[in-house]
């Protein structure tokens, strides 16, 4: 089972998916994730984007086949009146699924829902048969087209969106956004990859409006990072070559950070890994309590093709607050 499927099971596998709206959500999000993650990339070639989208739909297919019952169909022998078309007589009379299962991925006639349809049995028996001669590869192109519109995620990270079980409370979303309020501990120990490092701070880009500084004080030797106050990103570099170290399976990430004292703020971080994806946006409430903040991304197998970025915004609220940025490291699990 390859990244991509093994990230749409487990969000499935969060809810009950069984339901059919809670799969419809679920393809929904990483399809919108790809498409998002493709715009984030004025880089990406044509054939490139057009392999996800294949990829993330021959993927959403298959996993839908599997919570659709096979029908077992009742061919009726053909009762038909003289002048019949005879490829009427020939066409065998099949009823729909006794069950009430869910169908898969496609979009339904006067309905905007994937997977919604009329059901035949209900409908009188001249209607069914023109139903069932409405050409088939209609259906298909509209499935894929609705396949083809919400694979971000994976590559973005969506896949953020998919890479750990959620809590008995999941935390507020705000426009595709994730917010953690608390930070996280780290875990056990792991063989951590370090991306920054306060010693050497030559990765570190400021664009115009954003500023860091390097401090030293009786607290340590930290990076005070101050965004813009237009929404400039703060940002660190990731060399190639450790994004090709830790791509291929879930890798945790690790921002030790904190605020300046007295003043609590709200940061949002935000990654590009090049071939490989992003991070989605993350969003934390930093108090001045040095701390971890973590989050999960499943960085598939392969070339990144160029550095790498993490970006952040050391106030969200645009008030004028600054971050003190210790480390950021990462693992895989």
């Amino acid at each position: 089972m390859d990244s991509i499927e093994r990230a749409i099971r487990d969000a499935l596998a969060r809810g009950n998916a069984r339901d059919k709206a809670y799969r419809e959500n679920v393809y929904r999000s990483v399809l919108a994730a790809l498409e998002r993650a493709n715009a984030a990339d004025p880089k990406l070639a044509r054939e490139t984007i057009a392999h996800r989208r294949r990829a993330l739909q021959g993927h959403i297919t298959a996993i839908e086949r599997e919570y659709v019952a096979p029908a077992a169909p009742r061919v009726e022998p053909p009762h038909a009146p003289a002048g019949t078309d005879r490829q009427d007589i020939a066409s065998p009379q099949i009823d729909a699924p006794a069950r009430d299962e869910p169908a898969p991925p496609g979009l339904a006639e006067g309905s905007d829902e994937i997977g919604v349809a009329d059901d035949d049995r209900l409908a009188p028996r001249s209607e069914r048969r023109s139903r069932r001669r409405r050409p088939y590869a209609a259906m298909f192109v509209v499935a894929t087209l609705a396949a083809a519109l919400a694979i971000g995620a994976w590559w973005t990270a969506q896949l953020g969106l998919f890479s750990r079980p959620a809590p008995a409370e999941s935390p507020p979303v705000t426009d595709g956004e994730s917010f953690t309020p608390q930070p996280a501990a780290p875990g056990a120990v792991r063989d951590w990859v370090k991306l920054f490092d306060i010693s050497d701070i030559s990765g570190v880009i400021t664009p115009s409006g954003a500023a860091a500084e390097k401090v030293e004080d009786d607290d340590g030797t930290y990076l005070v990072v101050r965004s813009g106050s237009g929404g400039e990103a703060v940002l660190v570099n990731v060399p190639e070559q450790l994004l090709q170290q830790l791509a291929g399976g879930n890798v945790v990430f690790d921002v030790v950070a904190r605020s300046e004292e007295g003043r609590e703020t709200q940061i949002s971080i935000s990654c590009n890994f090049g071939e490989l994806g992003d991070c989605g946006r993350r969003r934390y409430l930093v108090g001045y309590e040095r701390a971890d903040y973590l989050f999960d991304v499943e960085l598939p197998a392969g070339d990144p093709g160029a550095d790498g970025t993490i970006a952040i915004v050391s106030d969200v609220d645009n008030e004028g607050k600054v971050l003190h940025l210790f480390e950021i490291r990462a693992a895989r699990r």
